[in-house]
């Protein structure tokens, strides 16, 4: 029998389980490594039929978002550090 993909699944009205399976624990994703890896997994989940290519396509958008608030977080924090605390907490308009 031929291996069922997302798009086999569709045609025959089977209802595709959203929530990747086999994770035991919360997902980490604290680090730029650890959100690498995820979205590897993700990668790696669609290509293999086991995820719904339209499901791992926003999880893929969200992990992006992620990256992104870190990075700017990352940014913050440096800025910060070399302003010194005098600047902590003031705004200044432009």
């Amino acid at each position: 029998m031929a291996k069922k993909t997302p798009a086999s699944r569709a045609i025959t009205g089977e209802v595709l389980d959203p929530t990747p399976r086999g994770r035991a624990g919360p997902i980490k994703l604290g680090t730029p490594d650890e959100m690498r890896l995820e979205l590897g997994r993700v990668y790696r989940e669609m290509r293999a039929g086991t995820l719904d290519p339209a499901v791992g396509t926003k999880l893929a958008f969200v992990l992006g978002e992620i990256r992104k608030a870190y990075e700017t977080s990352v940014v913050e924090r440096r800025i910060q550090a070399m302003e010194g605390p005098s600047h902590e907490g003031t705004a200044q308009e432009t």
